[in-house]
């Protein structure tokens, strides 16, 4: 007879059950509960203000942009026989294509802006000879020019940011005047003119406001202050119907301007479904 008290063949037995028990969950299949998905934590890189780590997504974009152009013409020829500069307000358009940055406080923009402006004509009154009376017309066409911009981004609330920065890149248009004077009890007009296409080296620097539509559309109302470096154009200078030589005129193009934007951030997102 067997004694629970005693050690036999029971003990052994509740001593392989116990440890069937205790393996079994190491066999057994897992159930959806049992899984523990580990959690996928982002690359971190430290911020270029703060110093601290932090995640930091990329999100492509693009930008649509219209806005005015305040703008001045300023050369050589001008000063000579107007005293002035040639003025107007012209209509701007162009886009970007941008990499947003998150950081702490707002993001990072680095962009590549192309713009055209519309044509910038005045007229000017010979002022500067005495004894003449006369005008120009001065006109800068065609005006164009492609950026590389840099923007950073204050935060102020969830939807509302400032921003400040600038770029550089190269610019030009099809610059022409032509004019003509005459001297008082002298027969001959006296000409001068001659078109150019002219290009330089441009540079921008501006400021703005963003409000956030959604999580991928912005609206943006900027400022810009844009300049085109002098270059050299060759006129031609006639009395009557002699020619009296060339001149190297060097003229120079800026602009104030006012844009308002639209900006999509990941505009292929539905493409990649």
């Amino acid at each position: 007879m067997l004694r629970f008290g005693s050690a036999g063949p029971v003990h052994g037995w509740l001593g392989v059950v116990m440890g069937l028990a205790f393996l079994a969950p190491l066999g057994a299949p897992a159930s959806d509960a049992d899984l523990v998905v580990p959690e996928v934590i982002p690359e971190a890189i430290p911020d270029v203000i703060t110093g601290a780590d932090v995640v930091s997504p990329r999100r492509f974009y693009v930008t649509g942009i219209v806005g005015s152009s305040f703008a001045t013409l300023t050369d050589d020829l001008a000063g000579r026989y107007t005293g002035g500069s040639a003025n107007g307000t012209l209509f701007t358009a162009g886009g970007a294509l941008g990499m947003a940055f998150d950081r702490p406080f707002g993001a990072i923009r680095a962009e590549v802006e192309g713009r055209g402006r519309d044509s910038l004509k005045d007229s000017l009154a010979v002022t500067t000879i005495p004894l003449a009376t006369g005008s120009g017309t001065w006109v800068a066409a065609d005006s164009w020019s492609t950026m590389a911009n840099v923007w950073r981004d204050l935060s102020v609330t969830d939807e509302v940011d400032l921003y400040l920065g600038g770029g550089i890149g190269a610019g030009g248009s099809t610059y022409g005047t032509t004019g003509h004077y005459q001297l008082t009890g002298i027969a001959p007009d006296f000409f001068f003119g001659g078109p150019d296409t002219a290009q330089s080296f441009a540079w921008q620097a501006g400021c703005g406001a963003k409000w956030a539509l959604s999580e991928r559309v912005e609206l943006d109302l900027g400022y810009r202050f844009f300049a085109l470096g002098a270059t050299t154009t060759t006129v031609t200078r006639m009395e009557g119907h002699f020619f009296r030589g060339t001149e190297d005129i060097r003229h120079a193009f800026s602009a104030s301007e006012m844009l308002f934007s639209v900006r999509i951030y990941e505009p292929f997102r539905a493409l990649r479904r």
